[in-house]
């Protein structure tokens, strides 16, 4: 997949799925998939996202890293993204954008876009603005309708409030994975060594969104491997007087090696208890030990 961060001219003509796409959830998943499927008319699928979320003072924690946001586009079949510097084309009005960036830049036949969808300076011009426009231009627009999950309409909002009460299981619906952190593992204080229960730690972007603070039962991927993991987000209160949450994660059936600053992957699967704080270290080793164990047997029984 090609990565622009400047509005450098598409090789070929394009079908555009257009949105900040924070979370790539099912719902913007829809809107991308259309543009994927464009290939079989000979357009080449492109994503135009910005860099930062457009709405000037209202940002919001993010569900996703750019890295993770590139690799699920890929995935999907995207193969040119474009991730601009909002300022490139905020003050361009609606015309302009479409004339100047879909049709010039972009060579866009298709684009596509969620029914919230809005664009052009102040934000003002809608998706059936963006039809019209797109049609005088020799450019076919389309809106995507919403996607449902059970009664609720899928939307980041509402994962990020699905996160903050610890409902990973609902949160992880709505994304179509499973939410989670991927990062260098960095070396923490070996608590965890001498407790028998080495633990990897993570820490979190600062502008990620952090679930409700606890243990949850996760799966975990290290050099290629799948491993079953019992995981805290939190401040370790038993142990630290910090204020900085992390993520730490015991796999209780890994006999490897130590793994600090390796790339690892943890994927929250399901909320076991609230973060505590134990009366002493022999207290904390035992609810570990047992919260490995009520992990082990939740996945396991999913298959793991």
């Amino acid at each position: 997949m090609l990565i622009f961060r400047e509005l450098t001219e598409a090789p070929r003509p394009t079908a555009v799925a257009l949105g900040y796409f924070d979370g790539v959830h099912l719902g913007h998943k829809s809107v991308i998939r259309a543009a994927v499927e464009c290939k079989s008319e000979g357009l080449t699928p492109v994503v135009f996202t910005f860099s930062s979320t457009p709405k000037r003072g209202t940002e919001k924690l993010q569900l996703t890293s750019f890295e993770e946001k590139a690799r699920i586009f890929e995935q999907i079949g995207v193969e040119i993204l474009y991730i601009i510097d909002f300022e490139t084309v905020r003050n361009k009005t609606p015309e302009e954008f479409v004339s100047g960036v879909l049709k010039k830049v972009f060579k866009a036949e298709k684009v596509f876009c969620g029914y919230n969808y809005h664009f052009g300076k102040n934000g003002t011009a809608t998706g059936e603005d963006l039809v019209k426009i797109c049609e005088s231009h020799g450019v076919k627009a389309f809106i995507k309708k919403p996607v449902r999950f059970r009664n609720d309409y899928v939307s980041s909002t509402k994962i990020r409030g699905y996160l903050k009460s610890g409902d990973i299981e609902k949160a992880n619906k709505m994304l179509g994975y499973d939410f989670g952190i991927v990062s260098e593992s960095v070396e923490g204080r070996h608590l965890g060594t001498a407790m028998n229960t080495p633990t990897i730690n993570l820490n979190f972007e600062t502008n990620r969104i952090i679930p409700r603070y606890g243990v949850y039962a996760s799966t975990v991927f290290v050099d290629g491997e799948r491993h079953i993991g019992v995981t805290n987000i939190g401040v370790k209160p038993t142990v630290s007087e910090g204020s900085t949450p992390n993520c730490e994660t015991w796999m209780p059936l890994y006999k490897g090696g130590e793994l600090y600053n390796k790339r690892v992957e943890v994927r929250l699967r399901e909320f076991l208890r609230p973060e505590k704080k134990f009366k002493s270290l022999e207290e904390l080793r035992q609810a570990i030990r047992y919260d490995g164990e009520t992990a082990v047997k939740i996945l396991k029984s999913k298959g793991e």
